[in-house]
């Protein structure tokens, strides 16, 4: 019996030839698809964070732009004297240059070469956001005790802390107008201190020449000059939002300031940016009613009272295809503004970003003081 059912069990069989080609040809359809499934979410992950990207560069940029906008100009609603090659002038704190323009509208970057890629520059005078919160630090808010034109004698319960750094800018207004100061010592002696600065040789120099100097009751507190343009990151080789520190000194364009060192990057991957000034020629207080322009120069321009910032980012790297290569068709430079790119601009595969926001100019209205 148990040899009868030993003959009669059969022996496993394989796969045959055909079986596994079958098996081999269904196997490499489903990796192929799942292979392009992979690589279809890979390539709309990385998409989608270069537009992510892309708007955060741009958000980043403007809202930095936007904050020293709306300090700006604290105590100069009717203009700043700077002394400009020895000589007095009223300027705007706020101004800037055009990318389209020439003489004093031309934008300057790094350098204080006027720029050439049709983007604008910015210049604000900013005070430093403590002046109110010290007491007697060098540059902090001291009120002036003695009138006159020369060195300020200052009120000082306590005693500067720390030396000035490197061109030390202080502002002495009457919260109206104000004068620049390129600051050389504050000697404490209290309850008084002495500023000296090197435009006190200037005759008739003040923040109210008509008053023959500076008032009893005046405000002297630390400033600085701010210049934000466009320039090469040399780091990454691509465009970047940059800031400068500036000095009261004649530039290429003739303006009245000029960059002091190496600038900073603010943030990169920004290719364009744009400002538009709006006046309020009419004195209408309206503000549906300012006109806006492009560039405005340093001279006092009574009823200046806002700003609108255009900005234009990328992302880090380039968008891909369903060929995993750049996308090029749509990625163009956007026009912005007065700024159009030429239209043989190349695609380049860079999803661009716009942030605009319009802001207006708090400490260079008046009736808000």
């Amino acid at each position: 019996m148990t040899r009868s059912r030993m003959q009669t069990t059969q022996a496993p069989r394989g796969m045959t030839l055909l079986e596994t080609m079958v098996a081999a040809a269904l196997a490499t359809f489903v990796l192929a698809a799942a292979a392009a499934l992979l690589m279809a979410g890979g390539r709309v992950v990385h998409n989608t964070e270069h537009v992510g990207d892309s708007h955060d560069h741009a958000r980043l940029a403007g809202e930095a732009l936007l904050s020293a906008v709306r300090q700006a100009g604290a105590g100069m609603s009717e203009g700043l004297w700077v002394v400009s090659g020895g000589v007095p002038q009223r300027i705007n704190p706020v101004f800037g240059g055009d990318g389209a323009g020439s003489g004093l509208l031309a934008a300057t970057t790094t350098g204080n070469v006027p720029g050439t890629d049709g983007t604008d520059d910015l210049w604000l005078v900013v005070p430093d956001r403590e002046y109110l919160g010290r007491d007697c630090a060098p540059g902090a808010a001291m009120t002036v005790v003695k009138p006159g034109t020369g060195t300020l004698q200052v009120n000082c319960v306590g005693t500067p802390s720390t030396a000035p750094g490197a061109n030390a800018m202080l502002v002495a207004s009457n919260m109206k107008s104000a004068a620049l100061l390129t600051q050389a010592t504050v000697t404490s002696n209290p309850p008084t201190a002495t500023v000296s600065y090197l435009e006190s040789g200037v005759p008739g120099f003040s923040n109210a020449p008509h008053k023959g100097g500076f008032q009893r009751g005046d405000l002297v507190y630390a400033a600085r000059l701010l210049h934000f343009f466009i320039a090469k990151n040399p780091t990454t080789n691509r465009k970047a939002l940059m800031r400068a520190e500036g000095i009261p000194a004649t530039d290429a364009a003739g303006r009245p300031f000029m960059d002091m060192g190496d600038p900073l990057v603010v943030q990169d991957f920004v290719e364009d940016f744009q400002v538009a000034f709006g006046v309020d020629a009419a004195t209408t207080g309206d503000p549906a009613q300012y006109v806006f322009q492009n560039g405005l120069s340093p001279e006092y321009t009574p009823g200046l009272r806002s700003v609108r910032i255009s900005v234009v980012a990328t992302g880090r790297t380039p968008r891909r295809d369903t060929r995993n290569q750049a996308v090029l068709a749509e990625d163009l430079p956007i026009a912005v503004e007065n700024h159009t790119p030429p239209a043989t601009a190349t695609p380049d595969g860079y999803f661009r970003s716009l942030f605009q926001r319009r802001a207006e100019l708090p400490n260079l209205a008046s009736a808000r003081l």
